[in-house]
This record gives C-alpha cells, sequence and structure tokens, in this order.
C-alpha cells in the first residue's frame, strides 16, 4: 500500500472531517486539479519531505511562523498527516508516458502554471469514471510525486503529527528546496 503525506493546519480535538482534522477537505477552486463544481481534491505528496516542500515551497526562509495554524482555524498548528491508499485503488499516473499518449497531453501540459489547462484535464480524467484521483512529478523535486485525490474514501489515516522546525522532513524539504531555516 503506497503511503501518502499531506500537511494541514490541524486541531487535535475535532472529528477528522471537519475543519482542521486530517480528512477535511476545505473549500477549492485554487488548485491544480480542482474542479470544486465535480469534485473536491485532497492533494497529497509521496514523501513526507514532498509535501512539505509543496506546502510551504513558497517562502524563501522558513521559520516558526510557517507552522502556525490557520487565522481561520484559532489554535490550530501545521501538521503532517500520513494515510495508506490500497494498491489495488486505481490513481492515473502522468509520469508515465503512455498514459500521457493516451490523454493527448504533454509533459508540460501536467506542470504547467495554467491551471484553466490542469483542472481541464484533471476534469476529463475524472469523467473517465476509472480513476480514484491523480498523480505527477513534484514542481520542486521531480524525484516526488504529487498525488491529487477525489476518492477520499479509498484513503485510510494512521497518523498526525504537528510539525516543528527540528523535525527531519522539515530539514530535507529546507535543504532540497534551498531554504533557510530561521530559528
Amino acid at each position: 500500500m503506497p503511503t501518502l503525506y499531506r500537511v494541514l493546519p490541524y486541531l487535535p480535538n475535532v472529528p477528522n472531517d471537519e475543519p482542521g482534522g486530517a480528512l477535511y477537505v476545505p473549500p477549492q477552486g485554487g488548485g491544480r486539479v480542482d474542479n470544486p463544481d465535480v469534485y473536491a481534491v485532497l492533494y497529497a505528496g509521496s514523501v513526507e519531505a514532498g509535501a512539505i516542500a509543496e506546502a510551504f515551497g513558497r517562502f524563501p526562509e522558513w521559520s516558526e511562523a510557517i507552522l502556525q495554524g490557520s487565522p481561520a482555524l484559532p489554535g490550530s498548528s501545521r501538521a503532517v498527516a500520513r494515510y495508506r491508499l490500497d494498491e489495488s485503488v486505481p490513481i492515473c499516473n502522468l509520469d508515465d508516458p503512455s498514459q500521457l499518449i493516451g490523454l493527448g497531453l504533454r509533459p508540460s501540459d501536467v506542470v504547467s502554471r495554467d491551471y484553466r489547462k490542469t483542472r481541464d484535464w484533471a476534469r476529463r480524467i475524472f469523467q473517465q469514471g476509472v480513476w480514484a484521483g491523480v498523480c505527477w512529478w513534484s514542481y520542486y523535486d521531480p524525484r516526488w510525486s504529487s498525488f491529487g485525490l477525489w476518492a477520499l474514501d479509498r484513503l485510510k489515516l494512521e497518523d498526525v503529527r504537528i510539525l516543528s522546525l527540528d523535525d527531519a522532513a522539515v530539514t530535507e524539504g529546507a535543504r532540497t528546496l534551498s531554504r533557510r531555516i530561521l530559528r
């Protein structure tokens, strides 16, 4: 079973499907594969450092401030959740050339910053009715995979850990992205 990771604003005493919970999907519309009129999507990464990079990569320096939770969730902290996805769950792998050919996509279409285009191919993949989600290579490091999952009932939560600047995955993510950690 693949293990997936997600960084989220976390409240330890709320139900998992409520705001601050590890299976909660916030209102959407700004992400790469978002199509909120058709499905909700949970974004995750194949490795902890990759999920952390995706969450914090836009910041040139990493400090305690980025680990604070969401202002919309007073008392929350940034955490990394670990999930299991059964191997039998069909994920459309956009790192597979045959998938790209079958979908009429180029690698540049997958990582494009033109989210109208990426949302279009995501909608087409969802409408095939075969896939539980899609994966592609991370913007920050192609060794990492990013996932967009819309069949959330197939995802099993295993653990949630509050992040700190001393966390090994935070350190690895910062080192890979050449980000300075300010303590």
